[in-house]
């Protein structure tokens, strides 16, 4: 498991900075740069719209997919610590891996 600070406060798993969903998907596959990654599990939420998840935790599961990122071990993420970045998200494409290290 990963421990993960999220700042996407827009995303219906986020609760007081942690996600509630369990695991997350970072997307990315030919990610050269943070911005070319993001999280395919965000979900927008409504306004007025509650966290959908029961559990609170800084440890998820991560499967990853940027497989140019060195933390990517056979499409899981092997980082100890990640952030996912994008506070005023609307859509998956505006958040972001923001521990992501190409290297390649």
């Amino acid at each position: 498991m990963t421990y993960l600070d999220c700042s996407v406060t827009g995303c219906m798993y986020n609760a007081d900075r942690c996600c509630c969903k369990g695991d997350i998907r970072v997307e990315g596959s030919g990610a050269h740069k943070t911005t070319e990654t993001c999280c395919g599990s965000f979900k927008e939420r409504r306004e007025g719209g509650a966290n959908v998840a029961k559990r609170v935790s800084k440890s998820v599961d991560v499967s990853c997919e940027a497989c140019n990122c060195e933390f990517n071990k056979d499409k899981k993420c092997s980082a100890e610590h990640i952030g996912i970045a994008g506070s005023n998200a609307c859509t998956c494409q505006e958040t972001e891996c923001a521990s992501f290290c190409c290297c390649k």
